[in-house]
């Protein structure tokens, strides 16, 4: 499966659009500070350049995280959506007038630009599918293999809190608990650590992946 549910990956660091933007603003924040606000009337687009960003909706008592940002991804700021840093971060933004300024001049480099812009549409399907038509097992079996391709290993590192992944799933903390217990003693999945996951039986996680809500 190389599908990368909650994960916006975005383009590759030297993309060649982005590359052709001048300038550029770079910012530095730390862990939990708040990179995006949403509807502040600034539309920008800025580009991870090093770090862990969590993208969520806020609604009066509750917090529904979309996905994440790896370095090289890249975030358009003109939704309801925040974006945090999970670990400290660095980015570099531009008005969105910008992109939209070098595409009317380069109209090659348009294709490429709204291909990438896609993906971040394409993320948030794929989790509006999950919560919509999967059991959170499934959900969870997907995630894992998500960020096993992700980072490239078996072993896996708890990407952000328990609370958080939770939330990404559409779950409470005690239910993903209790399922990351089940699919130990079952010996699909061991603890490595305290914050890393080593995947014992990858196939079984892919059929696990598959299942429907009844």
């Amino acid at each position: 499966m190389d599908r990368r549910n909650h994960t916006f990956s975005g383009p590759s660091p030297h993309s060649k659009w982005l590359s052709r933007l001048e300038g550029g603003l770079r910012q530095s924040y730390g862990p939990g500070e708040t990179i995006v606000v949403p509807e502040t009337g600034r539309d920008r687009l800025f580009v991870l350049d090093a770090g862990l960003a969590r993208i969520s909706l806020n609604g009066a008592e509750r917090e529904l995280t979309l996905g994440y940002l790896r370095p090289g991804g890249f975030y358009v700021t003109h939704t309801r959506a925040w974006v945090q840093a999970v670990e400290r971060c660095e980015t570099v933004s531009w008005p969105v007038d910008a992109m939209l300024g070098l595409v009317t001049r380069e109209p090659e480099l348009g294709l490429a630009a709204f291909r990438e812009v896609g993906i971040l549409l394409s993320g948030a399907l794929d989790l509006i599918e999950d919560l919509a038509f999967r059991p959170v097992e499934s959900r969870l079996a997907r995630f894992l293999l998500a960020e096993s391709a992700a980072q490239g290993s078996e072993v896996i590192s708890l990407i952000d809190s328990t609370e958080a992944l939770a939330t990404a799933l559409g779950t409470s903390r005690q239910t993903l608990s209790t399922l990351l217990n089940k699919l130990i003693r079952e010996g699909v999945i061991e603890r490595a650590d305290r914050r890393r996951i080593r995947l014992l039986q990858p196939a079984r996680l892919k059929t696990l992946a598959t299942v429907s809500a009844g």
